[in-house]
């Protein structure tokens, strides 16, 4: 039963982030990063060959640092709560936890990065590193804190990391 407590939710957030993301975030980004991509309409609206690829660059190395750190907010829950649900009185078999989280979040980031356009490494930048981050803060857990404190801060329920 303590196992489908930690089952059900995670299941049920995999599908609602992953098919929220591909159907509203990625599309909008999407468009941001083909109008920053198609040289020839900016350098209509006046601007030079340089000034183009700079900027190009820029927007697309910010949405995938953003995308990145979005997308991680996904693998942090998971190993957050695969965590909690660990250190819980009555598990026998922690690695059955480690191994169903490890599924449905790569799963759930997947599916998003199945849906999304490739555009260059920087289109699949984020999913990529999101996928590793779970693997990441499984191993190391105190690694997530300097950049997820306020994520391990609302739900470090056991107090294991204070």
């Amino acid at each position: 039963m303590l196992y489908v407590k930690f089952l059900i939710p995670i299941l049920l957030w995999a599908w609602i982030i992953s098919s929220t993301y591909s159907r509203y975030i990625s599309p909008r980004v999407g468009q941001v990063l083909d109008f920053f991509m198609d040289h020839d309409k900016l350098r209509e609206q006046g601007l030079q060959g340089v000034n183009v690829k700079i900027a190009s660059f820029s927007v697309q190395t910010v949405t995938a640092l953003t995308q990145m750190y979005v997308l991680g907010i996904w693998s942090v829950y998971c190993v957050l709560r695969t965590i909690h649900y660990t250190h819980l009185p009555g598990v026998e078999n922690p690695w059955i936890y480690h191994v169903s989280a490890l599924f449905l979040c790569e799963a759930a980031l997947g599916v998003i990065a199945y849906r999304e356009n490739y555009r260059g490494i920087l289109s699949i930048l984020h999913s990529v590193a999101a996928m590793g981050m779970f693997g990441a803060f499984s191993l190391d857990p105190y690694a997530m804190i300097p950049i997820y404190s306020w994520m391990v801060s609302i739900m470090d329920k056991n107090g294991l990391f204070s």
